[in-house]
């Protein structure tokens, strides 16, 4: 063997003898050893986070404190859906417990509960807290909201309607316009979410954003080639490195349901790093109208990385987003068994359209009517007009 190669012989074979005993674990005795010391972030929001985790820190018995920094905490963890911003809030709160605890703080545990879909626990912290303050605006809203994810109209309705005068005109017609999703197709709804849009050019971003969203849900559910433009119009306001993950979400879908396979993957790959984007990406890669070497290999990595995260959370103690895992089962993995399994879990809780639907989806892939039987009593119940869901139960009764 020449010299040259002899002595990079010994080079990698020192350089590996040093890398085992590099690796020799090191395991401190006390919790409180630093192992590393992480650069601060210069992002906007952490800086703001440590702001106010600082503030909190020099006022531990504060309650405004403790509650700016678990909002901010939960702002960041719904748009980055990083579970650890969640565990921040929480542990801001954890000083005032039970029923005596502040509103706010009682509020924001509600919403914590609601974001982990543990909305019994939201709705009876929520209960308590109007019975006490019925003119608790956030409150009274949260609540407006949960009860139209669990497909209660009516209940819905009822809470918008207590925001009157206590919220913008436009978060107002938007609550009405969200419950009203459920219900037979009113045009009085649209027109008057339509003015209050109109009206309302300088709204923060937030109150566009979601009514915006609504319009372009409502436009879906009757075929109305609005959708499109709503929904373009919604992610106009948003930043366009952080776009709001639910209208992200949403109007994938919409490119989804439309064939507009390419669309969809090149909306979400920028935000691949979200849960809710990876599953649509995985989604369009299945759907991919040709044969495509890159995209396949593509999938298949983002299928174990989906799989993990679903571990992640189970190992976390919490319950995987059933909806979405339902999808990845029926619409990734062509397993309708599993996602029928699975969509008629997330039903017990979760009764939007969106809901309705992939429960009808997964009753057709197998070809078991009677499974979407909850389905198609609650549309009986409600009358919601989507021509999405009548198509769906025209296809399970032709089967």
């Amino acid at each position: 063997m020449p010299r040259f190669a002899l002595a990079l012989a010994g080079l990698v074979l020192l350089i590996g003898a040093g890398s085992v005993v590099a690796v020799e674990p090191n395991r401190p005795s006390d919790d409180s050893v630093v192992l590393l010391t992480v650069p601060a972030s210069d992002d906007p929001d952490e800086v703001a986070l440590r702001r106010l985790r600082a503030a909190r820190d020099r006022a531990p018995e504060s309650v405004e404190a403790a509650t700016a920094f678990a909002r901010k905490a939960i702002e960041i963890g719904r748009q980055r859906g990083e579970p650890r911003y969640m565990g921040y809030a929480e542990a801001a709160l954890a000083p005032w417990r039970g029923d005596r605890a502040p509103v706010e703080v009682q509020v924001l545990r509600a919403t914590l509960a609601q974001h982990r879909h543990a909305f019994d626990q939201a709705l009876g912290i929520l209960d308590a807290v109007l019975t006490a303050e019925p003119d608790h605006a956030q409150a009274r809203l949260t609540r407006a909201v949960i009860h139209t994810v669990q497909g209660r109209p009516q209940q819905a309705l009822r809470d918008c309607a207590g925001l009157l005068g206590r919220v913008s005109p436009l978060v107002l017609a938007t609550c009405v316009a969200s419950a009203s999703r459920l219900q037979p197709a009113s045009a009085t709804v649209r027109t008057l979410l339509d003015r209050e849009l109109s009206r309302a050019d300088n709204a923060p971003a937030s109150e566009r954003i979601w009514a915006l969203t609504v319009r372009a849900e409502l436009a879906v559910q009757v075929a109305d080639a609005a959708a499109d433009t709503a929904f373009r119009m919604a992610l106009a306001e948003t930043p366009a490195a952080t776009p709001d993950p639910y209208l992200l979400y949403a109007y994938a879908d919409f490119l989804l349901a439309n064939g507009q396979v390419r669309a969809a993957h090149a909306l979400l790959a920028p935000h691949a790093s979200l849960d809710g984007a990876e599953l649509r990406l995985a989604i369009a890669e299945a759907r991919w109208p040709q044969a495509d070497a890159d995209m396949a290999a593509a999938l298949a990595r983002r299928v174990e990385r989906i799989r993990s995260r679903v571990e992640e959370t189970r190992l976390r103690g919490e319950a995987p987003h059933l909806r979405e895992l339902a999808r990845f089962h029926l619409d990734v993995m062509a397993n309708p068994g599993a996602a029928l399994a699975v969509a008629q879990d997330n039903w017990q809780t979760q009764r939007e359209p969106d809901d309705a639907l992939l429960l009808l989806r997964a009753a057709a892939a197998v070809g078991d009517r009677e499974a979407a039987a909850p389905v198609r009593a609650w549309m009986n119940a409600t009358g919601i007009d989507d021509v999405r869901l009548q198509a769906a139960v025209t296809r399970l009764e032709s089967r």
